[in-house]
Order: structure tokens, then sequence, then C-alpha cells
């Protein structure tokens, strides 16, 4: 944990090129409340909008990466009036982590995360709409809403999209906690690693492959990799095609020039970034 653990419940830090952004309420387990979420939609904000930026990180400190909600406020909410349309502002409350994982996905930069001890509810959902997700071995995962009387609501078509609609139903249900292991066997996690010597480890490999890869033409590739309907009809795998055609064209006339030139003269491209380990050094 680090020192200044009690300071803010989000850390967000910029090394070399890379947005470290860091659940900082341990003691609470790490809980997303809106405060939260305010600052991490702010944090995606700035990712989008800073050129120098090349990937956004996840990671918790503590024993967990995040149990989820924050349910500390319950009776508070529930005794808000029906707004005057009507609608019930708990809707909007709840809606508001929607709009963040729904911007985090359309995030051009990648998006990584790192998780330890438990990922639980909207945890396990913001590990469900990361690009590369990593895990501790001992991390536990589940969808915990339906066993405490609530619905999966925003995270419900990350997770359905990551690990399919039948696995993402039946863990939903059922409220089933699940192992690393699994995550790994159900496509939830990308790796999983043995201690957290090791997690950091992968992480930082992650991430300096990433460094070593062309920004804009990875942008592109996360762009066109989430292009819905390009498998539901011939027309939409044409579509796709046709404008993956128009992106590598214009990549070609972009960092293409760069990377071949790098490639011939064997020497490393400009844009190649490191992710230094001395920023989790204390995780």
């Amino acid at each position: 944990m680090n020192s200044d653990s009690q300071a803010t419940p989000v850390q967000v830090e910029c090394h070399n090129g890379f947005l470290l952004i860091t659940f900082n309420q341990p003691e609470m387990r790490n809980p997303l409340g809106p405060e939260v979420v305010n600052v991490l939609t702010e944090a995606i904000t700035r990712a989008e909008n800073d050129a120098s930026i090349r990937a956004v990180v996840f990671r918790g400190y503590g024993s967990v990466f995040s149990a989820g909600g924050n349910l500390g406020n319950f009776q508070k909410r529930l005794a808000a009036p029906m707004n005057a349309d009507g609608s019930d502002p708990i809707a909007k409350s709840n809606r508001t982590f929607g709009t963040f994982l729904e911007k985090l996905r359309k995030c051009p930069k990648p998006v990584v995360v790192a998780a330890q001890g438990a990922a639980m509810g909207g945890g396990a959902g913001l590990v469900s709409a990361a690009d590369i997700a990593i895990a501790c071995a001992d991390t536990k995962f589940c969808f915990t809403e339906t066993k405490i009387g609530l619905v999966p609501a925003q995270i419900l078509p990350f997770v359905m999209e990551r690990i399919g609609t039948k696995r993402a139903r039946r863990l939903m249900l059922a409220a089933e906690r699940f192992s690393a292991d699994e995550a790994l066997r159900i496509g939830l996690v990308d790796f999983v690693e043995p201690d957290m010597a090791s997690l950091r480890l992968r992480l930082i490999t992650v991430l300096d492959n990433i460094g070593a890869c062309a920004p804009n033409a990875v942008m592109a590739t996360k762009q066109l990799s989430y292009r819905k309907g390009w498998d539901q009809s011939d027309q939409g795998l044409s579509d796709l095609l046709d404008v993956s055609a128009t992106a590598f064209a214009k990549a070609m006339r972009d960092e293409a020039g760069e990377g071949i030139s790098a490639l011939n003269e064997k020497r490393t491209p400009a844009w190649k970034k490191s992710f230094p380990p001395s920023a989790i050094e204390k995780w």
C-alpha cells in the first residue's frame, strides 16, 4: 500500500506516456462510488485528448482490486424522492457507471487492468470492459449483484461480450464465485500470474509491448476491432473491409515510413516508450 493511501480515493499519474489509475481506498475494498466514477471519467477524457498517452492502466491498492459499487449510502439513496418527471434518481446514478464504461470502450488508447485479491460486481465488470486483463492467481471473481437483490445492469453487455452470453448468464444469475484460473479459461482475463511480483512483471511486459507499437496504428486497430455488425451480414463484413483498407492506407502514409526505416536500419522506432518499473514498485 502506498503511504499516501488516505489522501484520495483514486490516484491518477502519468508515467512516460502510460496513465496509471489506482483505486486508493483499500480499507473499504476500493469501492466504485460516484466520486470514484467521476474521477475515472475525467481520467479517460484526459487519455483521449492527450496524444502523448499510449495506454491506460487500472490497479488497486491493498488486498483487493475492487469489490464493486459502494453500498454504504444505500438508505440515503432509497430516501431520495422521485424526480418531477416520474423518473427514478437511482436509475440516473446507476447509468453514470455505464456512461463511464461506454467512454472506456470508445477510448482509442489500449486499456489494461491488473487485478489481485478480488474483483466483484462492478470491479469484475471493469475487468470485462478492458482490452487486456491480468490477474494474480489468488484473485476471486463474482458478479455479486443478484445475491444481494440487485441487477448487474451497467456491466451486463460488457460481460456478455467478453465471455459470451451463455456463460455470462450462468455466472450472473447464480452469482457464482470463481477463480482466476476459471476466469482465464472462460476468457475474462488474458493472463494469470502466480504472485504479485509476477503480476508486476507481466504488466510491465504488456505495457512495453504496447509502447513498442506505433500509437496511431494501435488506436486505429482498436477502433476497427470494436466495429459492430461485420459478422451479422455480408454487407457488414464488406463495410468493415472497406473501412480497414482506408485505415491501412492512412497508416502507410503516416507511421509506416518510420517503422519500415527502423526495421531496415535495425534501430528502435522513434515512437517506442517503456513503462518505468519504479512506478509500481510500492504495489
